[in-house]
């Protein structure tokens, strides 16, 4: 998911649920708004923000406000960060190179990349508080095969397929990106496989990635054109950011934000930061390829 479409849903969802709690701040209760992950063979990254009471206006410079700019964000393989043999860093802080990602402020690491199996402590020291996650890297998964077909009434267009074996009894799930030169950036696409964790055995998947108005591949929709080399990410993610992702996919979709489905509905969201943070610190097992649309 990009960054700034799980910024906005959650500074708005969090804030539509509470309206009785006593903060100096315009009466509400602040929490610190957490996007983290750690892939194999990646640094860590972790956007940081404060939540928008509904009360202000809802505007690119609120947002700005909002950035948690100096906060100490460290990550360990250890429970203990100082235990001797523990990899242990303190994350660096910079603006977003891509200006599409907002808001575009991270904290990075340099030092030590994610390993598969293994887990990861996230620590938020920031205004007093200290927020605590973690998350497991599970074991990539690989994909057998690519196939395509093609698109009824299109000689160009291709629709692009996977073909990988799901392992029931880890109870893990699945996202996958997909980078057009055209484009510039990695899509999602905009289904999370297995959701339900109830797949087993051998499945064939459509690729088809989420596009917008901006995007040059936009006339192509979820479709790739014949011809083009694409790179394909396939991302493993454990059951519970399965079913955080899954609870933010749900009602993000529903009927817009702010609506009456969504009042209340904050708790659904299985997020793993501790008090007073919100969000999801995950691990991603990535395993990446390179397609050329035939």
């Amino acid at each position: 998911m990009r960054y700034i479409n799980f910024c906005i849903f959650i500074l708005l969802l969090f804030n539509s649920c509470q309206t009785d709690l006593d903060y100096s701040i315009k009466g509400y209760t602040q929490k610190i708004i957490v996007e983290g992950y750690i892939s194999n063979d990646e640094y860590p990254k972790v956007y940081l923000t404060l939540n928008i009471p509904l009360s202000q206006r809802f505007d690119s410079s609120i947002i700005y406000k909002n950035v948690i700019r100096f906060a100490k964000v460290t990550i360990s393989d250890s429970l203990n960060p100082n235990a001797i043999g523990a990899k242990t860093e303190i994350l660096t802080s910079a603006w977003e190179s891509e200006k599409r990602l907002f808001p575009p402020y991270k904290y990075f690491g340099t030092k030590y990349k994610g390993e598969e199996g293994k887990i990861y402590y996230l620590t938020v020291d920031y205004s007093g508080y200290t927020l605590k996650a973690q998350t497991t890297i599970p074991f990539k998964t690989h994909i057998d095969k690519f196939s395509t077909k093609p698109v009824i009434g299109n000689d160009t267009l291709r629709e692009l397929f996977m073909t990988f074996d799901v392992n029931s009894y880890l109870k893990n799930s699945y996202r996958v990106y997909t980078y057009k030169k055209k484009d510039g950036y990695f899509k999602e696409t905009q289904y999370l496989y297995n959701s339900k964790f109830t797949l087993n055995g051998s499945n064939t998947f459509s690729i088809s990635p989420s596009v917008s108005r901006i995007d040059s591949s936009y006339s192509e929709g979820g479709y790739f054109v014949k011809g083009d080399t694409i790179q394909v990410r396939l991302c493993t993610i454990d059951s519970v950011s399965t079913q955080f992702f899954k609870k933010l996919t749900i009602l993000s979709s529903s009927n817009g934000i702010g609506n009456n489905f969504l009042i209340g509905e904050k708790e659904s969201l299985k997020s793993n930061i501790s008090y007073p943070g919100f969000g999801i610190w995950y691990g991603n097992g990535v395993s990446s390829y390179i397609v050329v649309i035939p």
